[in-house]
């Protein structure tokens, strides 16, 4: 949907041609259409409005810990920063790529870099200070352990 619905007839030039101002327009609408069309929260891997990339995220609970997964294929794991405060992990950092190819007649050299990052809130009871992260094949994990009070207790129910 438009952000602007209505075509002004001087949107085109006499040649046809399209006015700088109907290329802003529609690129504003391109823009908002991309923000608005993702649901916010999705733990997906994504391009936010500023162009950072974010990483897909999965997150599971057990009765002692989280763990959180995170795909970052191509991130070098001294690239890679974690921090958990209070009841927030980030995980974030810079993934730098670079290919090249040489032929006979041309060289052909392509680059890919860029930050990026993401933040989940944690369930209550994690201790920010037990977490230990493993980095193996572009998968992170990350595993926080609870605290003892916050560890599950099976209560058994007495008959008479």
């Amino acid at each position: 949907m438009p952000l602007i619905p209505w075509k002004n007839k001087s949107d085109e030039s006499p040649d046809g041609s399209v006015s700088p101002i109907t290329e802003i327009r529609t690129e504003m609408n391109r823009l908002f259409d991309t923000f608005l069309r993702e649901p916010l929260g999705t733990l997906t891997e994504s391009f936010n409005a500023m162009g950072r990339w974010s990483p897909t995220l999965d997150m599971a609970e057990n009765e002692k810990t989280v763990t959180v997964r995170a795909e970052l294929p191509g991130v070098d794991a001294s690239a890679i920063d974690i921090t958990v405060t209070g009841d927030r992990l980030t995980i974030s950092g810079d993934k730098k790529e670079a290919t090249e190819r040489k032929e006979k007649d041309y060289v052909h050299r392509e680059s890919r870099w860029g930050s990026f990052s993401r933040t989940v809130q944690l369930p209550a009871g994690v201790d920010p200070q037990q977490v230990e992260a493993e980095y193996d094949n572009g998968v992170l994990t990350v595993t926080l352990l609870k605290t003892p009070g916050a560890v599950a207790k099976k209560i058994e129910v007495k008959t008479k």
